[in-house]
Formats: C-alpha cells, sequence, structure tokens
C-alpha cells in the first residue's frame, strides 16, 4: 500500500481507511466460487409458480425435463454440480430443510462443510448457516450421498401403500 511514502504515514493511511470504511474482508476464492455456481444454477431452471411444485426429491437425470423446479430441484442441481464441475467430495454437503414464518412450506437448500448454505430464495444466496436459520427452525440435514437411498425407500413405501388402500365394498 503506497510504498512509496515513509511508513508512519501508511500506517495512518491504513487507520484511517479502517475507521472510515470499517474492517472489510475480501471472500476468499472458495466463497466467490460458491457464489457464482449459486448464481448460476439459481439461473437454469424455471422457478415454481408457488410455493412447490415438485412432490419429490428430483433425480439429476430429470432436472432438464421438469417445467419448473422448486427448493428441491434447485439444492440437487447445486449438489451435482459441485461435486461432478468442482470435484467437491459428497461428504461435504447435505441437504437442509428449515421451516417456520415466514415460510409457508417446508423449504431446502444445500449446506456445504456445515457451514455455508447455497440458496434459491430471497433470505439469503449464499451466507453463514447462523444468518440463514435465523428465526426458523433447522428440520433435517441429509447427507447428499445419501438422497438416493431415502428416495428408494420413499418409492417403496408409495407403492406398499398404493397395495394397502381399502377397498371399497362392492354394492350390488
Amino acid at each position: 500500500m503506497l510504498p512509496f511514502l515513509p511508513l508512519s504515514i501508511r500506517r495512518f493511511v491504513l487507520a484511517l481507511s479502517l475507521a472510515t470504511a470499517g474492517c472489510q474482508t475480501v471472500p476468499d476464492a472458495e466463497l466467490t466460487a460458491l457464489i457464482q455456481i449459486n448464481t448460476a444454477v439459481n439461473r437454469q431452471g424455471r422457478p415454481c409458480p408457488g410455493d412447490a411444485c415438485l412432490d419429490d426429491w428430483p433425480d439429476v437425470a430429470d432436472l432438464e425435463r421438469l417445467e419448473a423446479w422448486d427448493c428441491k430441484a434447485y439444492a440437487v442441481a447445486k449438489a451435482d454440480q459441485l461435486i461432478r464441475q468442482h470435484h467437491y467430495d459428497p461428504a461435504r454437503l447435505e441437504y437442509l430443510l428449515v421451516e417456520g414464518p415466514p415460510l409457508r412450506v417446508t423449504h431446502a437448500a444445500l449446506l456445504v462443510d456445515g457451514r455455508w448454505v447455497l440458496d434459491n430464495g430471497s433470505r439469503c444466496q449464499v451466507c453463514e448457516l447462523e444468518q440463514f436459520a435465523a428465526g426458523l427452525r433447522v428440520t433435517g440435514q441429509l447427507p447428499v450421498a445419501e438422497l438416493p437411498y431415502l428416495q428408494r425407500a420413499l418409492r417403496a413405501a408409495q407403492r406398499q401403500r398404493a397395495h394397502l388402500r381399502p377397498l371399497t365394498p362392492r354394492t350390488d
């Protein structure tokens, strides 16, 4: 910083800039990359007209065919991009569920390293978990690698419920 000035003046300029602008830090390269990924994915899908439009968590292969994306689809797309294009270990990623006012339904986002939340909502785009969840209840966290197992279990439960539907009595 201004190497041609004497050290005492450089210290004064630094102190003055900190006093007037506050201590501002430049985000590190990883945070910058998370912001860029989040922004790019948020532009990919067409948002749902309502709060939710998908009954289940979509598979990555289904994302391109969906007419609209809800928070679950955005979270899946972000996890996929971090894993496939940026070589993140899936163990670093979790799906996060939150609920409570002002949200009308349970909301999903992607949690990175237990710290950074990547979201598609107006609450924040990329922020720390504490900021994101302020005033809400965290109702679930699912490691990204476990989603396929959850999807299979949910589909099996749906099939079983379909077979167990009570028969309506015949009136002849």
